[in-house]
C-alpha cells in the first residue's frame, strides 16, 4: 500500500505582460481567474496548497477566498527573473514529509476533474513502484500539457534550473511517463486578450 503524501502547487507569479493587467485577477463569470484554479484544485484531496505570487501579490491575495488550513500562500521576491524562481520557492517549501507534488499554472481554468484524478491515480502507482524521481505529464492530442506530477519530488535535483524553463530541463533528466487523456484544457492557458475573450466562451458554453 502506497502512503497517498502529496500536496498541490499553483504557480501564479507570473507579470501578465501580454495580457497588459494582472490575469490572476481577470473576471472569469462571477470569479477571478486565479480563483477559479484555487477552488478545482481544493475539490481533490491534497494535504496542502501552496499557491506561489509574485506580481502584485498582496493585491492579488486580497481578492483570494481559500482555506487557511489547507491553502498557503507563497511570495515569490524573485519572480522577474523568470517561471523557474516560483518553482523553486514551492520546491523549497514543500514540507519534509510530503513525497509527491502535482504543478498547476495559476492561468489553467478549466483542468478537468478526471485529469487530475487519473494523474494521480498514475502517479501513486508509479510510486509503489520504484523510489527513484519520475515526472507524469497529461497528453492530448498527442501534445503534452499541464498540470504536471512530480514523483518522489523531494529526489530531485533542482540545481540546474534557472531562467524562465520552469522544471523542463529536470523532467527530461527523469523517467517521465504519460496519461491520455481526453481534456484540452491541459493545452490551454490565459495569456492574451485573445486566450481572454475564447476563455469567457468557455464559460458560456458550458
Amino acid at each position: 500500500m502506497v502512503e497517498k503524501n502529496g500536496c498541490a502547487v499553483i504557480l501564479a507569479a507570473g507579470t501578465s505582460s501580454r495580457m497588459g493587467e494582472a490575469k490572476q485577477l481577470l473576471q472569469i463569470g462571477e470569479r477571478p481567474l486565479l480563483q477559479h484554479v484555487i477552488d478545482n484544485v481544493s475539490h481533490h484531496p491534497f494535504q496542502s496548497i501552496l499557491v506561489v505570487l509574485g506580481h502584485e501579490a498582496h493585491a492579488i491575495e486580497k481578492e483570494l477566498h481559500y482555506d487557511s488550513d489547507r491553502v498557503t500562500i507563497l511570495y515569490n521576491s524573485n519572480y522577474q527573473e523568470g517561471q523557474s524562481t516560483s518553482f523553486l520557492t514551492a520546491v523549497h517549501s514543500i514540507s519534509s514529509k510530503v513525497k509527491h507534488a502535482v504543478f498547476f499554472l495559476g492561468d489553467q481554468p478549466f483542468i478537468c476533474a478526471e485529469t487530475v484524478n487519473a494523474m494521480i491515480d498514475l502517479g501513486y502507482r508509479k510510486a509503489g513502484e520504484s523510489a527513484d524521481p519520475f515526472v507524469i505529464r497529461p497528453m492530448f492530442d498527442q501534445k503534452p500539457g499541464h498540470p504536471v506530477f512530480w514523483g518522489n519530488v523531494k529526489e530531485m535535483d533542482f540545481s540546474s534550473l534557472t531562467g524562465d524553463s520552469g522544471g523542463k530541463n529536470i523532467m527530461e533528466s527523469v523517467r517521465r511517463e504519460f496519461v491520455h487523456v481526453n481534456d484540452e484544457n491541459i493545452l490551454f492557458d490565459i495569456d492574451t486578450r485573445e486566450d481572454y475573450e475564447r476563455a469567457l466562451e468557455k464559460v458560456v458554453e458550458t
